[in-house]
C-alpha cells in the first residue's frame, strides 16, 4: 500500500489528573489523496506505519478499490 504521512497543524490536547497532555496528530494519506486514518501520538504513528508497510493485515485497515463499472 502506498501512502504518505502528513503532520496535523494542531495537537490534540486533553487533561488527565489535572495534567495537560498534548499529542501530535498524523494523517495517513493514500496514493489517491484520500485520508486512510488519523492517529495521535508518535507510538501510534510508528505502529500504523509498520502495519501499512508489512505484508499482513492484523488490524483490518488495508483496503483496495473495487471498480464496479465493467
Amino acid at each position: 500500500m502506498k501512502f504518505t504521512i502528513h503532520d496535523m497543524e494542531e495537537p490534540f490536547i486533553y487533561f488527565e489528573n489535572k495534567k495537560e497532555i498534548r499529542l501530535n496528530g498524523y494523517a495517513f494519506i493514500d496514493e489517491f489523496g484520500k485520508c486512510i486514518i488519523i492517529v495521535f501520538g508518535e507510538s501510534r504513528r510508528d505502529i500504523l506505519k509498520k502495519h501499512f508497510e508489512g505484508p499482513t493485515n492484523e488490524l483490518n485497515l488495508k483496503y483496495q478499490y473495487v471498480d464496479l463499472h465493467p
